[in-house]
């Protein structure tokens, strides 16, 4: 499978969030501190998003096109070393820049500062001028650098500029480094830049959690523990559960119980006491006494909902109508004496009357004769007059009347409902024994006594209203009373109270039941104590999730196991491009022995170290190569870095060539003159013979090299650090030194004709020895150069020809020229019997002509 499949595959594995930065990775953005605090945001929040599938369209096709970084001058330097020159340090963007600087001169300050800004595998600080009084003086400088093209001005130290990490910069420290340290290479295939970019933003997503579950620890509520007690109560479970999976309605449900508790704090304090310190045989006999009273009560009720309940007063509005019935039908009966010389008879008086009159008859006037007793002589029983023979009728007549069905029927209505009433209104809602008892259960039945109570109260106010209708106002209204849950609460009270009086004679029942108590009570307590805190306590649990989510996310943002993926990756895509390079890069060198193998991997970045290849001993390469071979496997190691570089960014070297043979130099010249055919290439050196060895492989390789120097001032102070856009004299080549004799001479010119003969005599015998060490030049450059290796003995056959091609003409006007621009310059005192007289300009002029053209010609002999 290729190596974008299995990234794809596992990709596709990863976390929603990881997934999203890939692509977003893959597009070219870049999350910062702020990006990634926003990423953690999401995870906490658990911001719902539809699913994010992830394919080889969120992959780059092609390298990583960094932007190439090239340095253009630094200038304006303060508090670096001792640094001062009036003139910024400058480089060609492309091609060689070579800086030529003696010892001290101030070349490798510049180093330093380079080094500071740079990639560079040894770090250094920048110090101030240690022989002045700078302490807490910042270095600073000036430096115009191009990016990708466009021209930027950095005030070093100010500002941040990652795209100097691209410019890599080597010196004898680096190399040490090169040769006895891991290294990691820039090399990347695209796709695994982006899962290096998301291990980055992982380490920072990491930084920003670890900050919130920093910040998170306190809790927003000490909930209290859950004791042993406690721990199979709903209460318990929920304390000994409370976690980020609690619900708030949860919490809600379990405060609901506070309402639903049948005791009060005070109550099962009361019946802890009383279980504690109970005398058994007396809280019996009280227990017992307790639910006799529960059944009086419960008694007390049944008989009053049997006169005031509404099925006795249903009875009640039905005798109350069968008498008006009774009456109303006596009424129409009675209408029948309408004639009689008094109004009312067969009314309710008259009946009274009639019936006493009966009485008074059977018992005293006429005892044994039926009545109304009618014979000839009785007499009236209420008047005592003779009866005569209408009045005998009319008393016939009034028996007949009440003995009549009608009025039987009147009388039992009467008789009933009259019985009814006399009940009802016998009837004491709150006799004094009910009172008494009441008030003997209340302390400990408070709820069920104040039920009571109510109970009472419904019965008192519907008496009222029925006594009301009886004595004519308004009628009877059945009013509802359910005396049921009262009734139930009292048989219960009673049926507590006996279970209690038996289980007192078992001491276990009674321990368990203390036990029970205590449990009821402190989760009484702790309910209270959860109460009032619900705010709190749904913030405890927003708290809770929000570290979980944290601490999920940090597993999940955790590098190893990513970096453990991306080295399965590319084990093989990196480690043989690293290898390949290398071995390429020590073969021109020419350094054999010497192979480089991966490491280890850490944050998805692959760590190589060279190794003798084929050892049989495991040493350290320093204690087996010499000094010269570390310093070329060095320069392997930093050209195998900067070849694998996409950026094509500069290449910045201090004394490269330290320790390296003559022949080594030159191929360390000739690949940094490959590698200036598309990039910038900047060398410090003090040593000319490799300037020389640069110029010859730029000029093989078209590179253009462009000369600078760094000397020390002429002030008092001489300061080190003065740039120049040329070489010095020594470092220059024929063709450098004849355009300088050229201006020297064309300044020479312009000033003739202000000058003493003393002075124009100096400046003349000046410009001669320069143009005699041309001539020595050009012989050594020219001619001993290409036949004989400078640096060592070796002879180089082919060059021979130089010698077959230089001729008699050739050897004449050397001679003849030499002698003369060697007697014009001030080396020697000149003899009094010469005479001597500085020639004219005109001759100086013909004299550098013709050294000009015999080096144009003598160039050609090599070819």
């Amino acid at each position: 499978m290729a190596i974008e499949e299995q990234i794809v595959a596992w990709a596709q594995k990863r976390p929603r969030w990881q997934r999203e930065i890939i692509s977003r990775i893959a597009k070219g953005e870049v999350f910062l501190p702020k990006e990634c605090n926003k990423i953690v945001d999401g995870i906490v929040n658990q911001a719902t998003k539809p699913e994010f599938n992830i394919g080889f369209k969120h992959f780059p096709s092609v390298p990583d096109q960094a932007q190439p970084t090239r340095i253009i001058s630094i200038a304006e330097t303060k508090h670096v070393n001792a640094l001062a020159s009036p003139k910024p340090l400058e480089f060609e963007p492309h091609g060689i820049t070579v800086i030529y600087g003696d010892n001290g001169s101030g070349k490798s300050g510049y180093a330093r500062l380079l080094k500071r800004i740079t990639h560079a595998r040894d770090r250094v600080d920048v110090l101030s001028d240690v022989f002045e009084d700078t302490i807490g003086d910042m270095p600073v400088a000036k430096l115009r650098v191009s990016i990708g093209g466009q021209d930027k001005q950095i005030r070093w130290p100010e500002g941040e500029f990652p795209e100097l990490q691209h410019v890599h910069f080597y010196d004898k420290k680096c190399m040490d480094f090169y040769v006895s340290n891991e290294t990691d290479f820039p090399y990347r295939p695209a796709q695994l830049n982006v899962i290096n970019g998301l291990i980055e933003t992982c380490v920072t997503v990491q930084q920003c959690i670890e900050k919130r579950l920093h910040h998170s620890v306190q809790p927003e509520v000490h909930l209290p523990l859950a004791s042993e007690k406690l721990r199979d109560t709903t209460v318990g479970n929920f304390l000994d559960k409370f976690s980020y999976m609690t619900s708030i309605d949860s919490l809600d449900n379990l405060l609901t119980r506070l309402n639903d508790f049948p005791e009060t704090t005070e109550e099962l304090e009361s019946e802890e006491r009383r279980l504690r310190n109970a005398d058994s045989g007396q809280e019996r006999l009280f227990l017992t006494r307790e639910a006799e009273k529960f059944d009086a009560l419960h008694e007390h009720i049944n008989s009053i909902h049997s006169v005031i309940g509404d099925e006795s007063l249903s009875h009640l509005q039905a005798k109350h109508i069968r008498l008006q019935e009774a009456q109303h039908a006596s009424s129409l009966l009675a209408s029948a004496f309408a004639s009689e010389p008094l109004d009312g008879v067969g009314t309710s008086p008259w009946r009274t009357l009639w019936e006493s009159a009966r009485k008074f008859s059977e018992q005293h006037a006429y005892p044994e004769k039926p009545f109304p007793y009618v014979d000839d002589q009785s007499r009236c029983v209420l008047c005592h007059q003779i009866l005569e023979s209408d009045s005998r009728k009319r008393l016939h007549k009034f028996e007949e009347f009440v003995k009549d069905e009608t009025q039987t029927r009147l009388d039992k209505a009467h008789d009933a409902y009259e019985e009814h009433v006399s009940v009802f209104r016998s009837i004491n809602i709150l006799p004094i024994s009910v009172e008494k008892n009441l008030r003997d259960l209340e302390p400990s039945n408070s709820d069920a006594i104040e039920s009571y109570k109510k109970l009472l109260e419904q019965y008192r106010d519907s008496k009222s209203s029925v006594l009301e209708a009886l004595n004519g106002v308004g009628s009877i209204v059945l009013t509802g009373i359910q005396p049921t849950s009262v009734l139930d609460q009292l048989a219960s009270g009673a049926e507590k109270a006996r279970k209690l009086a038996a289980d007192l004679g078992n001491q276990e029942i009674v321990q368990k039941q203390l036990e029970e108590v205590i449990i009821k009570r402190s989760e009484l307590e702790t309910l209270r104590e959860l109460h009032g805190k619900q705010n709190l306590i749904a913030k405890e649990i927003q708290r809770l999730k929000m570290r979980r989510a944290l601490e999920e996310a940090k597993v999940e943002a955790d590098t190893g196991p990513i970096t453990r993926k991306v080295s399965e990756f590319t084990e093989t895509a990196i480690s043989q491009a690293v290898r390949n390079q290398f071995n390429r890069e020590v073969e021109h060198l020419r350094l054999g022995r010497v192979l480089i193998q991966r490491t280890r991997a850490s944050r998805g970045i692959h760590l190589f170290q060279p190794e003798l290849d084929q050892a049989r001993q495991k040493v350290k390469l320093d204690k087996v190569l010499s000094e010269g071979e570390q310093s070329a496997l060095g320069l392997a190691g930093f050209f195998t870095e900067a070849e694998l570089d996409h950026s094509k960014s500069a290449l910045i070297l201090d004394d490269p060539v330290t320790s390296l043979d003559h022949n080594c130099r030159s191929l360390v010249a000739a690949r940094l003159a490959t590698l200036a055919t598309d990039r910038q290439v900047i060398v410090f050196t003090h040593d000319i013979a490799f300037v020389a060895d640069l110029k010859r492989a730029a000029v093989f390789n078209e590179v253009n090299v462009a000369p600078r120097s760094v000397v020390r001032s002429r002030s008092q102070k001489r300061n080190p650090g003065m740039c120049l856009s040329k070489f010095p004299w020594k470092v220059q080549d024929v063709s450098e030194r004849i355009h300088e004799l050229k201006t020297d001479l064309a300044q020479i010119k312009r000033q003739e004709a202000g000058m003493s003969s003393r002075e124009y005599e100096r400046q003349v015998g000046g410009w001669a020895g320069d143009l005699s060490e041309t001539w020595e030049r050009i012989f050594n450059q020219e001619i001993v150069g290409p036949i004989l290796a400078e640096g060592s003995l070796e002879v180089r056959p082919r060059m021979v020809k130089v010698l077959a091609d230089f001729s008699e003409r050739d050897r004449s006007e050397f001679d003849s020229s030499y002698s003369k621009v060697s007697m014009w310059a001030r080396r020697h005192d000149k003899s009094p019997l010469v005479n001597h007289v500085p020639p004219d300009v005109t001759e100086l002029d013909k004299e550098l002509q013709m050294v000009e053209n015999w080096f144009a010609r003598i160039k050609k002999y090599k070819n």
